[in-house]
């Protein structure tokens, strides 16, 4: 075990210098292409180059200019560093894959992302090709009966057609959704605002064998974060970024899905929207938004569903054709 938590010294250093030390991102992803570097090699290079590229401009004080310095008196035995060293033998232990953005062998999935854009990724479970055929629902976690039945029919005909689902893997919209395709034996990927072993919300744990059986659980954060307003956010972002498009099944004005709809329309992704049955509903609030954003809609009685998909098709075929360029 000591050899395979060797040979992932530099993730662990790697981890580290971002997560504890907070330096830039940027310039870690640029020291790391190199496979051997560790922060022992650190030393080896000149103080004035290491601060110009692992520092930023909004991070260029004092503080951070020591932070340099300690590089060079580095002890591995402190206790921040030796429980990096328990996490990543416990994920060894555990199957679960930790990607880097340095790392040339990451699902492709995540190669979608640009290599600057990219974070680290704790994968409990797996992803694999067939994954970038990828769609979102998301929605309220107190969704109407109405928006449980639809939820499920479209999630279970999306998987018949080979899409793999992707959200937050949150109470209400996003769990009925995973019912759903689960029920046509759909793949799915959870974007989690937690550590993947801190699975929130609790009575969503029931679920994760199902999981991670035909999909994965995913998450930037380490293994047992809590949730914060913060990551709930770049959860949001992450699952946007990963889908061809995203669907949106009802959402008061307190409702986080909100981010979802900003992340997508930022990178300019197909957003849908079901129509409710009654607009004056408080939960059609999030709807509104992205009907008035120019969302497409998609039909109470799914008529249209098959329009609706040919879209996403359409989007899949240019993601696999910057594959192919």
């Amino acid at each position: 075990m000591l050899e395979e938590v060797n040979s992932h010294r530099n993730i662990i250093d790697y981890i580290f210098l971002l997560r504890i030390m907070k330096f830039s991102k940027s310039g870690l992803i640029k020291l790391f292409q190199i496979p051997t570097m560790e922060i022992s090699r650190l030393k080896s290079l000149n103080k004035e180059f290491l601060t110009k590229i692992l520092l930023t401009k909004k991070k260029s004080n004092l503080e951070y200019f020591n932070k340099i310095s300690k590089l060079y008196d580095f002890n591995p035995n402190e206790e921040e560093y030796s429980e990096l060293e328990k996490l990543v033998k416990y994920c060894i232990q555990k199957n679960i894959t930790i990607a880097t953005p340095f790392d040339k062998n990451i699902p492709k999935l995540l190669q979608i992302l640009q290599p600057g854009k990219r974070d680290l990724v704790f994968i409990k479970g797996q992803i694999i090709d067939k994954d970038l055929k990828s769609y979102s629902i998301c929605g309220s976690r107190t969704p109407t009966k109405e928006a449980i039945t639809k939820t499920r029919q479209i999630a279970e005909l999306l998987a018949k057609y080979k899409f793999t689902l992707i959200n937050g893997f949150a109470k209400g919209i996003d769990i009925e959704a995973f019912i759903g395709a689960n029920a046509q034996n759909g793949r799915y990927i959870g974007v989690l605002a937690s550590g993947v072993e801190n699975v929130y919300p609790n009575e969503n744990k029931q679920y994760v064998q199902s999981v991670i059986k035909n999909g994965a659980l995913i998450s930037q954060n380490l293994l047992w974060n809590r949730i914060n307003k913060f990551a709930l956010q770049m959860r949001n972002r992450f699952s946007a970024q990963l889908s061809l498009g995203s669907i949106f099944i009802e959402g008061n004005y307190r409702s986080g899905t909100i981010w979802q709809y900003k992340f997508a329309k930022e990178i300019m992704r197909p957003v849908f929207y079901l129509e409710p049955e009654n607009w004056n509903h408080d939960n059609t609030h999030i709807l509104k938004i992205v009907r008035d954003g120019g969302g497409i809609e998609i039909k109470n009685d799914l008529s249209n569903i098959k329009n609706i998909i040919e879209i996403l098709e359409k989007e899949y075929s240019k993601r696999m054709e910057s594959f192919n360029d």
